[in-house]
Protein backbone atom coordinates (compact mmCIF):
# COMPACT_ATOMS: atom_id res chain seq x y z
CA UNK A 1 0.00 0.00 0.00
CA UNK A 2 1.65 3.50 -0.61
CA UNK A 3 2.29 5.72 1.66
CA UNK A 4 -0.28 8.39 0.59
CA UNK A 5 -2.77 5.55 0.79
CA UNK A 6 -1.97 4.81 4.62
CA UNK A 7 -2.48 8.32 5.40
CA UNK A 8 -5.42 8.95 4.01
CA UNK A 9 -6.91 5.58 5.99
CA UNK A 10 -5.20 7.11 9.13
CA UNK A 11 -6.90 10.40 8.44
CA UNK A 12 -10.45 8.52 7.74
CA UNK A 13 -10.04 6.80 10.89
CA UNK A 14 -9.12 9.53 12.45
CA UNK A 15 -12.23 11.44 11.36
CA UNK A 16 -14.52 8.99 12.23
CA UNK A 17 -13.16 8.92 15.91
CA UNK A 18 -13.47 12.73 16.03
CA UNK A 19 -17.22 11.86 15.21
CA UNK A 20 -18.15 8.98 17.43
CA UNK A 21 -17.09 11.52 20.68
CA UNK A 22 -19.87 13.26 19.31
CA UNK A 23 -22.39 11.02 19.46
CA UNK A 24 -21.46 10.29 23.34
CA UNK A 25 -22.96 7.62 25.19
CA UNK A 26 -25.37 6.42 22.73
CA UNK A 27 -22.84 6.13 19.71
CA UNK A 28 -23.74 6.99 16.34
CA UNK A 29 -25.14 4.23 13.51
CA UNK A 30 -23.31 2.98 10.57
CA UNK A 31 -24.95 5.79 8.24
CA UNK A 32 -24.61 8.38 10.30
CA UNK A 33 -20.95 7.53 10.96
CA UNK A 34 -20.15 7.78 7.00
CA UNK A 35 -22.38 10.68 6.65
CA UNK A 36 -20.95 12.89 8.69
CA UNK A 37 -17.24 11.61 7.77
CA UNK A 38 -18.02 12.02 4.48
CA UNK A 39 -16.98 8.04 3.84
CA UNK A 40 -19.13 5.46 1.87
CA UNK A 41 -20.51 2.92 4.29
CA UNK A 42 -18.63 0.23 3.14
CA UNK A 43 -15.50 2.07 3.98
CA UNK A 44 -17.06 3.01 7.42
CA UNK A 45 -17.91 -0.20 7.75
CA UNK A 46 -14.50 -1.64 7.62
CA UNK A 47 -12.77 0.90 9.39
CA UNK A 48 -15.05 1.02 12.43
CA UNK A 49 -14.63 -2.93 12.87
CA UNK A 50 -10.84 -2.05 12.83
CA UNK A 51 -11.25 0.30 15.45
CA UNK A 52 -13.67 -2.02 17.23
CA UNK A 53 -10.67 -4.64 17.18
CA UNK A 54 -8.34 -2.28 18.65
CA UNK A 55 -10.67 -1.56 21.13
CA UNK A 56 -10.46 2.09 20.30
CA UNK A 57 -14.72 2.15 19.57
CA UNK A 58 -17.29 -0.24 20.99
CA UNK A 59 -20.63 -1.25 20.41
CA UNK A 60 -23.19 -0.51 22.70
CA UNK A 61 -25.06 -4.23 23.77
CA UNK A 62 -28.11 -2.67 23.60
CA UNK A 63 -27.89 -1.30 20.27
CA UNK A 64 -25.72 -1.32 16.82
CA UNK A 65 -24.62 1.66 16.79
CA UNK A 66 -20.47 2.63 17.71
CA UNK A 67 -19.14 4.81 19.64
CA UNK A 68 -15.69 5.49 21.68
CA UNK A 69 -14.27 2.48 22.81
CA UNK A 70 -12.17 1.94 26.39
CA UNK A 71 -8.72 2.27 24.69
CA UNK A 72 -9.37 6.38 23.95
CA UNK A 73 -9.88 6.44 27.97
CA UNK A 74 -6.34 4.27 28.79
CA UNK A 75 -4.55 6.99 26.06
CA UNK A 76 -6.16 9.99 27.54
CA UNK A 77 -4.66 8.96 30.99
CA UNK A 78 -0.73 8.97 29.73
CA UNK A 79 1.00 11.86 30.76
CA UNK A 80 1.11 13.78 27.50
CA UNK A 81 5.03 15.60 27.86
CA UNK A 82 3.56 18.12 25.26
CA UNK A 83 0.92 18.96 28.10
CA UNK A 84 -2.06 20.83 25.65
CA UNK A 85 -4.59 20.01 28.55
CA UNK A 86 -2.45 19.37 31.26
CA UNK A 87 -2.44 21.28 34.92
CA UNK A 88 -1.20 24.67 33.83
CA UNK A 89 -4.01 25.19 31.43
CA UNK A 90 -6.92 24.01 33.78
CA UNK A 91 -5.18 26.69 36.09
CA UNK A 92 -5.03 29.33 33.13
CA UNK A 93 -8.63 28.62 32.68
CA UNK A 94 -9.56 28.81 35.91
CA UNK A 95 -8.33 32.30 36.78
CA UNK A 96 -9.98 33.52 33.18
CA UNK A 97 -12.74 32.32 33.79
CA UNK A 98 -13.05 34.09 37.52
CA UNK A 99 -11.40 37.29 36.76
CA UNK A 100 -13.77 38.10 33.22
CA UNK A 101 -17.04 35.95 34.87
CA UNK A 102 -16.99 34.37 31.66
CA UNK A 103 -16.89 30.67 30.47
CA UNK A 104 -13.06 29.80 29.36
CA UNK A 105 -12.10 27.33 27.10
CA UNK A 106 -8.04 26.45 25.20
CA UNK A 107 -8.69 25.95 21.28
CA UNK A 108 -6.42 23.73 19.47
CA UNK A 109 -5.98 23.57 15.84
CA UNK A 110 -6.73 20.40 14.31
CA UNK A 111 -6.59 20.58 10.43
CA UNK A 112 -9.48 23.02 9.18
CA UNK A 113 -11.08 23.16 12.33
CA UNK A 114 -10.42 24.19 16.18
CA UNK A 115 -11.17 21.35 18.83
CA UNK A 116 -11.60 22.40 22.44
CA UNK A 117 -9.10 20.80 25.07
CA UNK A 118 -9.72 22.26 27.56
CA UNK A 119 -12.69 24.39 29.17
CA UNK A 120 -14.31 26.24 32.91
CA UNK A 121 -17.51 27.27 32.78
CA UNK A 122 -17.42 28.28 36.25
CA UNK A 123 -21.38 29.12 37.53
CA UNK A 124 -22.14 29.91 33.68
CA UNK A 125 -23.95 27.48 31.58
CA UNK A 126 -24.53 28.67 28.24
CA UNK A 127 -24.75 27.24 25.26
CA UNK A 128 -21.86 27.13 23.08
CA UNK A 129 -20.73 26.51 19.50
CA UNK A 130 -18.12 23.79 20.45
CA UNK A 131 -20.18 22.37 23.31
CA UNK A 132 -16.92 21.79 25.59
CA UNK A 133 -14.22 19.79 25.69
CA UNK A 134 -13.80 17.09 22.41
CA UNK A 135 -15.97 19.39 20.47
CA UNK A 136 -14.79 20.58 17.40
CA UNK A 137 -16.08 24.17 15.26
CA UNK A 138 -14.80 25.12 11.53
CA UNK A 139 -12.10 27.46 11.62
CA UNK A 140 -13.92 30.90 10.85
CA UNK A 141 -16.89 30.11 13.35
CA UNK A 142 -16.41 31.67 16.98
CA UNK A 143 -14.15 33.55 17.81
CA UNK A 144 -11.50 30.84 19.25
CA UNK A 145 -11.34 29.56 15.66
CA UNK A 146 -10.61 33.48 14.42
CA UNK A 147 -7.69 33.80 17.00
CA UNK A 148 -6.37 31.27 15.49
CA UNK A 149 -7.10 32.57 11.63
CA UNK A 150 -5.08 35.32 13.07
CA UNK A 151 -1.95 33.51 13.58
CA UNK A 152 -1.58 32.34 10.07
CA UNK A 153 -0.23 33.86 6.78
CA UNK A 154 -3.20 35.71 5.06
CA UNK A 155 -3.53 33.61 2.13
CA UNK A 156 -3.28 30.32 4.14
CA UNK A 157 -6.34 31.39 6.06
CA UNK A 158 -8.10 32.58 3.44
CA UNK A 159 -8.04 29.23 1.98
CA UNK A 160 -9.10 27.62 4.86
CA UNK A 161 -12.25 30.30 5.04
CA UNK A 162 -13.22 29.20 1.40
CA UNK A 163 -12.46 25.61 2.43
CA UNK A 164 -14.88 25.20 5.29
CA UNK A 165 -17.74 28.14 3.59
CA UNK A 166 -20.50 25.45 3.56
CA UNK A 167 -20.12 25.26 7.27
CA UNK A 168 -19.43 28.57 8.47
CA UNK A 169 -23.09 29.98 8.69
CA UNK A 170 -22.94 32.35 5.82
CA UNK A 171 -25.94 35.13 4.89
CA UNK A 172 -26.26 37.91 3.43
CA UNK A 173 -24.30 40.05 6.03
CA UNK A 174 -22.15 37.19 7.21
CA UNK A 175 -20.29 36.28 3.78
CA UNK A 176 -16.21 35.13 3.23
CA UNK A 177 -15.76 39.10 2.34
CA UNK A 178 -16.68 39.58 5.79
CA UNK A 179 -14.63 36.34 7.55
CA UNK A 180 -11.50 37.70 5.61
CA UNK A 181 -11.90 41.17 6.97
CA UNK A 182 -12.71 39.64 10.75
CA UNK A 183 -9.57 38.02 10.57
CA UNK A 184 -7.54 40.96 9.45
CA UNK A 185 -9.11 42.80 12.40
CA UNK A 186 -8.52 39.97 14.74
CA UNK A 187 -4.35 40.17 13.46
CA UNK A 188 -4.53 43.91 13.60
CA UNK A 189 -6.28 44.65 17.44
CA UNK A 190 -4.93 41.12 18.43
CA UNK A 191 -8.06 39.82 19.71
CA UNK A 192 -11.16 38.54 17.94
CA UNK A 193 -14.38 39.73 19.37
CA UNK A 194 -18.02 37.79 18.29
CA UNK A 195 -20.50 40.38 19.36
CA UNK A 196 -23.36 37.80 19.33
CA UNK A 197 -23.56 37.34 15.44
CA UNK A 198 -24.15 33.38 15.96
CA UNK A 199 -25.23 32.65 19.42
CA UNK A 200 -27.77 35.48 20.55
CA UNK A 201 -27.16 37.52 23.48
CA UNK A 202 -23.46 35.47 23.81
CA UNK A 203 -20.52 37.11 23.39
CA UNK A 204 -16.78 36.23 23.04
CA UNK A 205 -13.56 37.48 22.79
CA UNK A 206 -10.50 35.08 22.24
CA UNK A 207 -6.32 35.76 22.21
CA UNK A 208 -4.08 33.80 19.88
CA UNK A 209 -1.67 32.39 22.24
CA UNK A 210 1.91 33.55 20.96
CA UNK A 211 5.26 32.08 22.37
CA UNK A 212 8.78 33.83 22.02
CA UNK A 213 7.03 35.78 19.23
CA UNK A 214 5.87 33.01 17.29
CA UNK A 215 1.99 32.28 17.09
CA UNK A 216 1.09 28.08 17.95
CA UNK A 217 -1.81 26.77 16.80
CA UNK A 218 -3.92 27.83 19.85
CA UNK A 219 -6.40 30.19 21.31
CA UNK A 220 -7.83 31.02 24.38
CA UNK A 221 -11.96 32.20 24.61
CA UNK A 222 -14.36 33.62 26.61
CA UNK A 223 -18.31 32.93 26.37
CA UNK A 224 -20.68 35.31 28.60
CA UNK A 225 -23.96 37.09 28.19
CA UNK A 226 -23.93 40.17 26.02
CA UNK A 227 -24.49 42.36 29.25
CA UNK A 228 -21.42 40.69 30.82
CA UNK A 229 -19.01 41.73 28.26
CA UNK A 230 -19.70 45.29 26.87
CA UNK A 231 -17.13 46.69 24.41
CA UNK A 232 -15.34 48.98 26.29
CA UNK A 233 -14.75 45.65 28.95
CA UNK A 234 -12.80 43.93 26.39
CA UNK A 235 -9.24 45.46 26.29
CA UNK A 236 -9.43 44.46 30.61
CA UNK A 237 -10.32 40.91 29.83
CA UNK A 238 -7.79 40.70 26.95
CA UNK A 239 -5.16 42.08 29.30
CA UNK A 240 -6.17 39.26 32.21
CA UNK A 241 -6.48 36.27 29.56
CA UNK A 242 -2.49 37.41 28.42
CA UNK A 243 -1.41 37.71 31.68
CA UNK A 244 -3.37 34.07 32.85
CA UNK A 245 -1.72 32.56 29.00
CA UNK A 246 2.02 33.79 30.61
CA UNK A 247 1.90 32.41 33.23
CA UNK A 248 0.67 29.52 32.18
CA UNK A 249 3.51 28.98 29.34
CA UNK A 250 6.13 30.10 32.29
CA UNK A 251 6.83 33.68 31.27
CA UNK A 252 6.69 36.51 33.03
CA UNK A 253 3.66 38.78 32.44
Amino acid sequence: MADKTISETVEKALILLSHLAEGGHDGLSLGDAAVRAGISKPTAHRLLNTLVQQAFAERPPYSRNYRLGPAISALARVDIAADLHGERWRTCLSEISAGTEAAAFLFVRAGDEALCVEANFGAFLLPTLSSGIGGRVPLGLGPGSMAILAGLGESEAEAILARNAPRLRLSATRTLETLYAQVKSARSDGYAFDPGEILAEVRGVAIGIVHHGNPLPMSVTTASLASRLPEDRISETCRLMRKAVAQALGARS
